[in-house]
């Protein structure tokens, strides 16, 4: 009943306005308010609500397919500025699509498995037959936008720069089901570390050199801490990558650096999470510049603003429920990589843009594949090798 009354209403869908640039909304929502008084009213409700639901018309059936359409489906039925949507597709394919301002990945993942295991606790609905007519709506009411030319124009324009964004995004989900966490502690290695170095390897295989490498940390043991950088490219790691593409180098060679790469990983991980990175504080001394003050030369170093370019931007959450889970790049010429690392699989979300910089999500998860393939064949290879010169 709620699509049926939500088709046969206005075709102006007010939610595209969020879809716009944050300057563009920021316009637009004010035009919202001076347009009529109901519209205060409309944005209140929304803005105030605990939660959205968005009902989409979409049937995703791939694990790509319901990537789009949890992210962003056509735009209509969405409020992007909401932190916490959760999407439910005609065919029952249901997600969670977050604003990141306010919600980061740790509690966002707790709201959700509180959900999925709330919903697996309930009884099962009753059987309705096919054709049956919906019974008497309860509780709902329609929120109507009044949408003058002018904000007409501008849903217009904003679903035009929707469509675009959306038109470039390249996606590819790597379901990996060779193995898992369980197997990566076996190798006695840290599964972040492990596969933040299979990342790595496979960016250098696929694009030939090492790039500024973002992985998320959370901060959350201090009061309103949110994220620190680590960064996963290292000169240990580099090292690593550059033997394994080296036929003269053996497995234990490559393994005693692997393994160098692992334990640097995994101390950079820990001093982020303590509040001992490099990145925030160098964010907060540049935002500390006022408003026609001379930037630090520091600031103004090439070597700074390429070493702050995302080309790999990448964070994990673990969870056995999830088909998907990811964002987008943020650089045009970067990948946004998203990893789940489940029990006995890897299950990861690569997204880029279409453009003349080569990249390729689909190939990149290729060569992930095989580079996760790769690094467990040189440990076991290495450890066989190992207990075979100890009983010599």
């Amino acid at each position: 009943q709620i699509i049926e009354a939500a088709d046969s209403g206005a075709a102006v869908s007010a939610g595209l306005l969020t879809a716009d640039s944050r300057d563009a909304w920021a316009r637009n929502r004010e035009l919202l308010l001076r347009a009529a008084p109901a519209n205060a009213a409309t944005l209140d409700a929304i803005e105030t609500a605990a939660f959205l639901v968005s009902l989409e018309s979409d049937r995703p059936v791939t694990r790509e397919e319901l990537s789009h359409a949890i992210w962003h489906g056509d735009g209509r039925s969405r409020w992007f500025d909401k932190p916490c949507q959760f999407v439910v597709c005609d065919n029952a394919r249901a997600g969670f699509c977050g604003e990141h301002s306010m919600m980061d990945g740790t509690p966002t993942l707790r709201l959700v498995e509180f959900a999925i295991k709330h919903a697996l606790q309930l009884p099962p609905p009753p059987a309705v037959a096919v054709g049956t007519a919906a019974g008497t709506a309860a509780g709902f009411r329609a929120l109507p936008f009044c949408t003058p030319p002018p904000l007409v124009a501008a849903v217009r324009s904003a679903e035009a720069g929707f469509r675009a964004a959306v038109a470039k995004q390249h996606l590819a989900v790597l379901n990996f089901a060779a193995y898992g966490k369980e197997q990566i502690k076996q190798l006695g290695c840290s599964p972040d570390a492990y596969i933040q170095l299979a990342i790595q390897l496979a960016y250098f295989r696929l694009h030939g050199c090492v790039r500024p490498t973002y992985e998320a940390s959370m901060t959350r043991q201090f009061l309103h801490g949110r994220t620190e950088t680590c960064r996963s490219a290292t000169r240990e790691s580099a090292a690593w990558c550059t033997a394994m593409a080296d036929p003269a180098a053996d497995d234990s060679a490559r393994a005693a650096l692997f393994h160098a790469a692992l334990a640097k990983h995994t101390t950079l991980a820990k001093q982020a999470a303590q509040g001992l990175g490099v990145d925030r504080h160098l964010l907060g001394l540049r935002m500390s510049v006022a408003h026609g003050e001379p930037m630090p030369e520091m600031f103004e170093d090439p070597a700074y603003a390429y070493s702050t370019h995302w080309y790999l931007s990448t964070s994990q959450i673990s969870s056995e429920n999830f088909a998907s889970y990811g964002w987008s790049e943020v650089s045009p010429k970067g990948y946004g990589i998203a990893y789940n690392v489940r029990r006995e699989s890897l299950l990861v979300h690569i997204a880029c843009m279409r453009n003349e910089h080569g990249l390729d999500s689909g190939r990149l998860a290729a060569s992930l594949e095989a580079a996760a393939t790769d690094v467990r064949a040189m440990l076991l290879a290495d450890q066989h090798g190992r207990r075979g010169r100890s009983q010599m």
